[in-house]
């Protein structure tokens, strides 16, 4: 209560590498959205993700490493079949998965005319 951070297994979320601090705090925020939909909450309905899945190649700690949990394949998948209802906007500095890429959902912000969109509002 004191730091008013989540506590995961016993330990503040603080007290883990910033891999899992991004991530546990993306899981936050999707779960934030889900539960207000499915008890008709007021969320508009879209997250937001800054960078979510980028530190956690890097771990701080040899506890922290994720990078071989196949972690960022069942992230994307788990919001690849999320509800109409909901959106997220990732910006994120490494490419998705193959699959995910090609799915009809996601859209990729090149800034180049000649690969994915340019930008979000058209010229």
């Amino acid at each position: 209560m004191k730091s008013k951070d989540m506590v995961i297994g016993g330990k503040d979320r603080i007290a883990y590498g910033k891999g899992l601090r991004a991530i546990t705090q993306a899981a936050f925020s999707v779960s934030l959205l889900n539960y207000c939909k499915k008890h008709e909450g007021r969320h508009p309905g879209f997250v937001t993700l800054d960078s979510p899945l980028l530190s956690y190649k890097e771990p701080d700690t040899v506890d922290d490493d994720l990078s071989d949990s196949g972690l960022k394949e069942a992230f994307y998948n788990d919001l690849n079949g999320a509800s109409d209802d909901r959106q997220f906007i990732i910006v994120e500095n490494v490419p998705p998965t193959a699959e995910i890429a090609r799915s009809d959902q996601t859209i990729e912000f090149a800034g180049s005319k000649e690969s994915g969109r340019f930008g979000l509002f058209p010229k």
